[in-house]
């Protein structure tokens, strides 16, 4: 890349100075995938010129029905020995009651305070670690939860997160202290956590359902596993990062390794631990909203009761509540790591302060229970339902036509034809072009993972719904990259653009993923358009993010070489910034792909059908062989998505 610097002309700066060979390398990557796809269309056309015979149709079910019927097997054992079983009766069965008792503890203290006593505590804990600016916010957070008469399900939601949330850090911070201070421990936990972040939040939701029942008790367990991988990590990270000087000094003066670990490392990593703990609570809040499939209640159940209706106005005043609910939690934890608002208080006022904090609380529970306030009157709250779903009928009469003939050409041109191709080429076929695809893109080790991974979606006998779910994955991947690409470039040129543009990419990944389904359903409709569309918006901010991240860190020196060649703005963009930022623009791939298949199978939801359909149905219908082996099925496809899309990158990095 030095040789970018140098007068060499436009072509040798636009192209072999910035990496010429890796450019190369990449078109050729390309080419070689679009043979690949050639093979599956000649594979399919000649499939169906010979009537489709048996040794060209789907992977065999055979095992996949006996994996299934394995499954349902566990559970009925599970059903018939859960007051029985040791292994319950003594463990499980005691996690789910403590888990349960302390969901309903949580709850019952929030409600003996009162709203407004919450109100007040919530108010003056966030004015004091995050300034007034986040009071504010958190002040019209309760608003929303009284006037929109979902108080009582938003304390639920609440109280579900603090005890996820604090499960996952009694334990992801001490594994991740450990894995900061053994190399060991640190190589053997890091496939593990990749493993689990790789992995949609659906495939989550039935393991723990086999294990803890329905409600919230396996609701807490599946949130606090989900939030925890960042925990570990981060803390990991802070921990490693700590100056190997300062440990080394300490050490010399004599330190014991638990003397070093309090006195140097968590109070130097105390910052970037608390960044840890903000990922935490935002994927808890993220979790706990698709929990309510498996009946944890609050405002998730608020949300999925009104999308199973298709009640545009229920779902989007509850929407609004997780909404709030997340943005009041980001900034609050946020702000406990950075401390740049928190409100100067000289030292001693600080215990006066605390003192009448905790008399100003005590004073506003005394007075909503001497008042017997309890949660907000429901009959004070404001309808905001009927005028949503009034606008939303005539958005509907507006463009229902043309959202409708988009979703209609989107299924007929893109979608269904796809879904044919992979559904109608042999199976194995498939499974080489997967093979073929890793061996591209990131070599012998990918490829073998890839081609296992397809192979263990035909064994699992889900394979038409698993080739139905990847082929939307594509399609909204292919739609995601080419607007992320189009918005992070303009983003990268137009500092005016970016100022407007970056708050609301923060807002946008501070939301749920389930509220995405929202919007998506009032302008499609039912069905998998709609998935798509939700997909699409959350997966386009990290993407765009990415990208212009990459374009603003290519070095100035080497924009200026290529100015003073000639180069112009076009190539300066196509020869010179997109391939220095190759891989910022992979990582934003990878990161697309992996959202959109969260989204996608989520969309299961809204009528999206596929694998994610067989999720929700086995739930409901306790036929947990179908629901596990298509989460299962889930994880495969994410393992090869995301292998396929970071091989090379890892191998260069």
């Amino acid at each position: 890349m030095a040789t970018v610097t140098e007068p060499a002309g436009t072509k040798e700066a636009g192209t072999e100075g910035t990496g010429g060979g890796d450019g190369g390398l990449l078109r050729k990557s390309w080419f070689q995938a679009l043979l690949v796809v050639v093979v599956l269309i000649v594979g399919h056309q000649v499939t169906r010129s010979a009537g489709s015979p048996a040794w060209a149709g789907s992977f065999p079910d055979t095992v996949g029905r006996g994996i299934m019927a394995w499954f349902d097997g566990i559970y009925a054992w599970i059903v018939v020995n859960r007051n029985d079983s040791p292994l319950f009766l003594y463990f499980f069965n005691y996690i789910s009651v403590g888990l349960g008792s302390a969901v309903v503890l949580i709850n019952q203290v929030l409600n003996a305070f009162t709203w407004l006593g919450v109100t007040v505590i919530g108010v003056l804990v966030s004015w004091r670690v995050a300034g007034w600016r986040v009071s504010l916010l958190v002040l019209a957070t309760f608003a929303v939860f009284a006037l929109t008469g979902l108080w009582n399900a938003s304390m639920s939601t609440l109280s579900l997160i603090i005890t996820s949330v604090f499960i996952a850090l009694l334990f992801g911070i001490p594994l991740g202290i450990l894995a900061g201070r053994s190399e060991g421990f640190y190589r053997a936990i890091r496939p593990v956590l990749d493993f689990m972040q790789i992995m949609p939040a659906f495939a989550y939701l039935l393991p723990f359902v086999l294990l803890f029942g329905i409600a919230d008790p396996a609701a807490a367990v599946v949130t606090a596993v989900y939030a925890m991988p960042p925990t570990v990590r981060i803390t990991a990270l802070a921990i490693r990062e700590v100056p190997k000087g300062v440990v080394e000094a300490t050490t010399s003066l004599g330190s014991t390794p638990w003397q070093i670990l309090t006195k140097v490392q968590l109070p130097l990593a105390k910052r970037t631990i608390l960044l840890g703990v903000n990922q935490t609570i935002m994927l808890a809040v993220s979790m706990v909203v698709i929990a309510s499939v498996i009946g944890a209640g609050g405002l998730g159940d608020a949300i999925y009761q009104a999308l199973s209706k298709v009640n545009v106005g229920q779902a989007f005043q509850a929407g609004l509540a997780i909404v709030m609910l997340a943005i009041a939690m980001d900034r609050v934890t946020g702000a406990v790591g950075h401390g740049a608002r928190t409100p100067r208080i000289a030292a001693r006022y600080r215990l006066p302060l605390l003192g009448g904090m905790l008399a100003a609380a005590l004073v506003a529970m005394i007075v909503g229970r001497l008042f017997d306030l309890g949660g907000w009157p429901r009959d004070l709250s404001i309808d905001i339902a009927s005028p949503v779903n009034a606008v939303d009928k005539a958005i509907e009469n507006a463009i229902g036509g043309a959202t409708g003939a988009m979703g209609t050409w989107t299924l007929e041109w893109v979608l269904g034809p796809l879904n044919n191709l992979l559904t109608g080429t042999p199976w194995w076929l498939v499974v080489a072009a997967a093979a073929a695809l890793g061996l591209i893109f990131g070599g012998v080790r990918v490829a073998v993972i890839s081609g296992l991974s397809f192979v263990g979606v035909g064994l699992l006998g889900v394979w038409p719904n698993a080739m139905d779910t990847l082929s939307q994955v594509l399609v909204a991947t292919v739609i995601t990259i080419l607007l992320g690409v189009v918005a992070g470039v303009l983003m990268s040129r137009n500092d005016t653009f970016a100022a407007i543009l970056r708050p609301i990419l923060d807002a946008m990944q501070t939301l749920p993923p389930f509220v995405y389904l929202i919007p998506a359903v009032a302008l499609f409709g039912i069905g998998r358009v709609p998935a798509l569309a939700a997909a699409i918006i959350f997966a386009l901010p990290p993407v765009i993010r990415l990208v212009n991240d990459g374009i603003r860190g290519v070095p100035a020196g080497t924009i200026e070489a290529a100015v003073s060649q000639g180069s112009t703005r076009w190539q300066l963009l196509t020869k010179v910034e997109l391939p220095l930022a190759r891989g910022s623009l992979l990582l934003a791939v990878n990161q697309g792909i992996i959202l959109v298949l969260s989204m996608v199978v989520m969309g299961a939801l809204v009528g999206a059908g596929a694998l994610g359909f067989d999720v929700v149905f086995g739930l409901a219908q306790n036929q947990l062989g179908l629901g596990l082996t298509s989460g299962l099925a889930i994880v495969c496809l994410g393992l090869f998505l995301d292998r396929v899309t970071q091989g090379r990158r890892r191998a260069g990095a």
